[in-house]
């Protein structure tokens, strides 16, 4: 961990938080949430609710048009690039269209994540199957991802995304193309995720994902926060 981070009791914070598309199209309004280390936490809502773009906000894939966005004590918004980068090799993101190199092999992809951290092959050897292990891809590994079903990519996405071992992992749409068995794998590695200090915030559609789970989940309606079940809130 690189010292000049600062220390916080939150991973992430996020204070009355909007974004604005030209030419007047509001995404988020007035969104305000925290997430500790150890905590997993379901941003739910109907497509084009505002959970994709609150997720590219707090990694800042797009700056907010008002509000704040703070990750390990740092406000996103007075720090230089370099200092981005250096948070970003904190955080594992799923992304809803996968974004995975379609002519490597499952291995490769969900190794890339590792190598480009200089890992030593040995380590990234095992944490890479026992990921595919856990989310049942070990016989796919030495598959290239473009003959892999939509469901098997998402998990390669996850794995991917999960392999450093993360500070912050943001998932979006993580089990969209999953059955419930799949989905189930999905969310047993985030709290295996969590057990060990990783904060996972998840953005779905999905309520078999999150009913009954016993975390805290926020409900977006057409950029508004209209409920958090941490703080037993109705907006």
């Amino acid at each position: 961990m690189n010292n000049s981070v600062p220390v916080s009791d939150f991973t992430v914070e996020c204070l009355k938080l909007g974004k604005t598309y030209p030419p007047d199209i509001t995404a988020l309004q007035n969104v305000s949430l925290t997430a500790a280390p150890g905590e997993i936490l379901f941003v739910t809502g109907v497509s084009g609710a505002g959970k994709s773009t609150l997720l590219k906000l707090i990694c800042r894939r797009e700056s907010p048009s008002g509000g704040m966005v703070m990750l390990f004590g740092q406000n996103l918004a007075r720090i230089g690039s370099a200092e981005m980068q250096l948070i970003r090799r904190r955080i594992g993101v799923a992304y809803q269209d996968f974004r995975l190199l379609p002519d490597l092999s499952v291995m490769h992809n969900v190794a890339m994540a590792m190598e480009v951290d200089y890992r030593p092959r040995r380590l990234i050897r095992q944490r890479v199957g026992r990921l595919l292990e856990q989310l049942g891809l070990t016989d796919k590994e030495r598959r290239p991802v473009s003959d892999l079903s939509l469901g098997e990519q998402q998990r390669v996405a996850v794995a991917r995304a999960a392999a450093n071992q993360p500070a912050l992992l943001l998932a979006d749409e993580p089990t969209g193309n999953l059955d419930e068995k799949s989905g189930a794998l999905v969310m047993a590695l985030f709290r295996e995720l969590a057990a060990a200090g990783t904060t996972v915030i998840a953005a779905t559609h999905d309520e078999k994902l999150h009913r009954d789970s016993g975390h805290q989940v926020l409900r977006l309606e057409r950029g508004c926060l209209v409920e958090d079940t941490r703080h037993e809130k109705a907006y």
